[in-house]
């Protein structure tokens, strides 16, 4: 029989060396997706300050109505 061992070894490297390539690949888009959420997280998050802000504002405003219309203020 024919000793093809060294062939197989060189078989697994490439197979290895492919399947590293592709893990780095996807690590690459799941850091590149996981850049995005964060964007868009701050983003929404800026935004819902905002509205709250806004929302304190419309009650204050209310109120303020409110008591000058029944003569507290």
């Amino acid at each position: 029989m024919k000793d093809d061992t060294p062939t197989r070894v060189a078989l697994l490297e490439q197979s290895i060396s492919h399947v590293n390539e592709t893990l780095i690949r996807i690590d690459k888009r799941f850091d590149h997706l996981e850049t995005r959420m964060e964007t868009r997280f701050d983003r929404m998050e800026s935004r819902i300050w905002s509205l709250f802000l806004w929302m304190i504002g419309g009650f204050v405003g209310v109120l303020g109505l409110l008591a000058h219309s029944m003569h507290w203020i």
